[in-house]
């Protein structure tokens, strides 16, 4: 969880709703840019609810679409916190929803229902809605972190997805020897 990192990644492997704009110029360089989503998101009036559609063509490694759904479900990992650490805490800290153990765990006092009112996706997989718990006016800077970016459930592995990530590109990951060697 360093910068050089998080840009590294996320101007390679994971794609996000919205990106900085890649510039030498450090004035434009600091400024927004809509990546899987049409815009740079749409706010309520009051700052606390914030409405991202994804642009069509935005796909996994393997050709698969990326849904609403995926990123509501990457979004989900952040939440646990026993298993997944280190990480950026933005979205525990904004997301209007308490309780909320993450996509693991199996205690009956989730708070399933509470996320699942947080993060909201439309019907047709294609927009996807965050209510925080306050306003939030730079929340489209927050969601370019790669904790908003799209997790297929079905190739989660938990605290080792990080061995095997499945990438949003322009690159993937080809050959991985953790702390040796990354292609």
């Amino acid at each position: 969880y360093t910068g050089e990192d998080l840009a590294r990644f996320s101007g390679t492997i994971f794609r996000t709703l919205t990106a900085f704009k890649y510039s030498s110029d450090n004035a434009e360089g600091t400024s927004l840019t809509p990546d899987m989503a049409t815009d740079t998101g749409r706010p309520s009036e009051d700052g606390a609810v914030w409405e991202f559609t994804i642009r069509d063509g935005v796909t996994f490694q393997d050709g698969t679409a990326v849904g609403c759904k995926d990123i509501k479900y990457g979004v989900s990992r952040t939440f646990a916190t026993d298993l997944i650490t280190n990480g950026p805490a933005y979205a525990i800290s904004m997301l209007d929803v308490e309780g909320y153990l993450g996509p693991y765990s199996e205690d009956p006092k989730n708070n399933v229902e509470g996320f699942d009112q947080a993060v909201v996706c439309s019907a047709d997989d294609k927009t996807i809605t965050f209510n925080l718990n306050r306003s939030v006016a730079d929340f489209n800077y927050t969601v370019t972190l790669p904790a908003f970016s799209p997790v297929p459930q079905a190739s989660d592995t938990g605290e080792k997805y990080d061995d095997a990530v499945v990438a949003t590109g322009p690159y993937k990951i080809s050959e991985y020897t953790k702390g040796q060697k990354m292609t």
